[in-house]
């Protein structure tokens, strides 16, 4: 997936008025350590109405999620997915979507929200989560990635402590 692809889907998700909290890869990016990613991560609002709007975004985006039963494509399909508040991995044509909520150490929307800054990309004001609340996302998951993104968010950030 290309950086453009991944600002249009954040775009289209903040047009529609989509409350969501940036989280993984593309957090790191925002807090200064540039790495790769292949997924956009959010944390999102559990309001009914907000995984509604999600769900059309990502189905007019050509969104489907693979599960162990079923292939889910529509809106009304992907919004009872994300309402079981389990983690949901969706592809669209624009680049794939991970809406990250019900893992260890990721901490609720609205906790996160408080705590989250405004970035601008595209022209889009996004909130990113805390660096604090990205570090123990990190150190929860655990994975060589994510260690060696702490080391990473560690040196870029050691004059801020």
């Amino acid at each position: 997936m290309t950086e453009a692809a991944f600002d249009e889907l954040l775009r289209q998700l903040a047009a529609a008025q989509v409350r969501f909290v940036l989280v993984g890869g593309l957090a790191v990016n925002a807090w200064g350590v540039v790495r790769a990613t292949r997924d956009v991560d959010i944390v999102i609002d559990p309001d009914p109405d907000n995984l509604s709007r999600l769900a059309q975004v990502a189905a007019a985006a050509g969104g489907h999620v693979q599960t162990r039963d079923a292939f889910v494509s529509s809106a009304f399909s992907i919004a009872a997915l994300l309402a079981t508040g389990e983690q949901v991995h969706i592809d669209t044509d624009l680049a794939a979507l991970d809406v990250v909520q019900g893992l260890p150490g990721v901490s609720p929307y609205n906790e996160l929200r408080a705590r989250a800054v405004a970035v601008e990309i595209s022209g889009v004001a996004i909130a990113v989560c805390s660096l604090e609340d990205l570090r123990a996302m990190k150190r929860a998951a655990g994975r060589t990635r994510d260690l060696a993104d702490l080391e990473d968010l560690d040196a870029a950030h050691s004059d801020d402590e």
